[in-house]
């Protein structure tokens, strides 16, 4: 069997398929038995059937690639701004209100205490 023949006869552990396995399904260069494989993995996965429904709507089969790419690209960085966001979130920034009441507090407990100190004799 032929090197190309084995990377489609044995999709990966998710039995997800790889951009180059689709692409080559999109165009019609695969085999029957390797392209009935793919259309039985796609049956099983509805979110990767609309994927391939989507992607087979495309006119130009050339330009897969670079859309392919571009909704990489834009994912990855919407990925890297919510990581951003989440950690400026879980980042502790009391504001001046916090402050006025931190300050409060410590103020009575210090008057607090020198009224303790002064009933007690001390």
């Amino acid at each position: 069997m032929s090197r190309s023949k084995q990377k489609y006869n044995q999709p990966g552990p998710d039995k997800g398929l790889s951009e180059e396995q689709l692409l080559h399904y999109l165009q019609g260069r695969l085999p029957a038995d390797e392209q009935h494989l793919i259309e039985e993995i796609l049956l099983e996965d509805p979110f990767l059937n609309d994927a391939v429904e989507g992607l087979a709507g495309i006119k130009d089969k050339e330009q897969i690639s670079h859309i392919t790419t571009q909704l990489n690209l834009r994912l990855r960085r919407q990925i890297k701004e919510k990581k951003t966001l989440r950690r400026e979130r879980r980042r502790f920034r009391p504001d001046r209100h916090a402050w006025i009441y931190i300050l409060i507090v410590l103020l009575l407990i210090i008057l607090s205490w020198v009224l303790i100190k002064q009933i007690t004799g001390g």
